[in-house]
């Protein structure tokens, strides 16, 4: 689905009623807490509401390492500002103080990363408190970006469809329309899966275009699979050909142990013959 830009209007618009969402700075944390799972993050959790040194939600995201020493654990500040009120760089500078060590003086999970979201902005200064300690990294979430997030989440958006009259023009001159026009001998006519259930039942199924150009009379057609020739015949409802399972076995859409594989494959006619490609 493409996302048709917002104008300034609109940005300002929305952020405002962001902020009027969230009476209080506890309800926007709340919030937070379902925003950050839906983003991903696991374990979230708010923290008391007094007394906090700073962090408002602590949530994790587990690294590649299955015993979980690689799982980076994430500190967040929310604050719930309108508009003009920026965050200024003493409050990303308290941040990065506080979570050092928590209420009892004990030094935290030095496997963190700092995160600040507001609804509102940062100050030139703020952005770089944030960014000058790479050892103490800060990540920082404005509304603008919030409100990001959320359209590509499809949290707290309902979309209109929108008609385009230019997508579908395009979708007509695309270069894959082409292979959908009956040739002979040259481009592909058609593409269609070779399904697992197909390579169980050892049957090639002839696509509907194929098939309506092939002689009533005759049950038995020159196929050249992969190059590889052979005469096969046609169910009496014209609907497959049989003696395909050697070349499922030699072109690995059946394995020895019996697994199919599916593939897609490209037809066409070409000097008599039907001609079956492996894509």
């Amino acid at each position: 689905m493409a996302i048709i830009e917002l104008s300034n209007e609109e940005i300002n618009k929305y952020l405002d009623e962001l902020y009027s969402c969230f009476p209080t700075g506890r309800e926007f944390e709340i919030f937070l807490s379902s925003f950050l799972s839906a983003l991903g993050f696991e374990e979230v959790v708010t923290t008391q509401y007094v007394g906090d040194k700073g962090i408002d939600l602590t949530c994790i995201k587990p690294g590649l390492d299955l015993n979980g020493t690689d799982t980076i654990n994430y500190y967040v500040q929310a604050k719930r500002y309108a508009r003009n009120n920026k965050v200024q760089a003493k409050e990303v500078r308290d941040l990065k103080g506080t979570t050092k060590r928590d209420r009892n003086g004990n030094i935290l999970n030095s496997n963190y990363i700092n995160v600040f979201i507001t609804t509102s902005s940062f100050t030139k200064g703020a952005l770089e408190e944030a960014s000058d300690n790479p050892n103490m990294p800060v990540i920082t979430i404005d509304g603008m970006q919030l409100l990001q997030y959320c359209i590509e989440k499809g949290i707290g958006f309902n979309f209109k469809p929108v008609f385009s009259k230019s997508s579908i023009i395009a979708l007509t001159h695309s270069e894959q329309q082409p292979s959908q026009a009956i040739t002979i001998g040259g481009e592909y006519l058609v593409e269609r899966e070779i399904t697992v259930n197909d390579i169980r039942a050892k049957i090639l199924v002839i696509p509907q275009i194929i098939k309506n150009t092939l002689h009533e009379k005759e049950n038995q057609f020159s196929v050249v699979f992969c190059g590889i020739e052979k005469n096969l015949n046609i169910d009496k409802q014209r609907r497959y050909f049989g003696g395909v399972t050697e070349f499922y076995r030699r072109f690995g859409l059946l394995a020895n142990d019996g697994t199919a594989i599916s593939k897609k494959a490209k037809w066409k006619f070409a000097d008599g013959k039907i001609i079956v490609d492996i894509i």
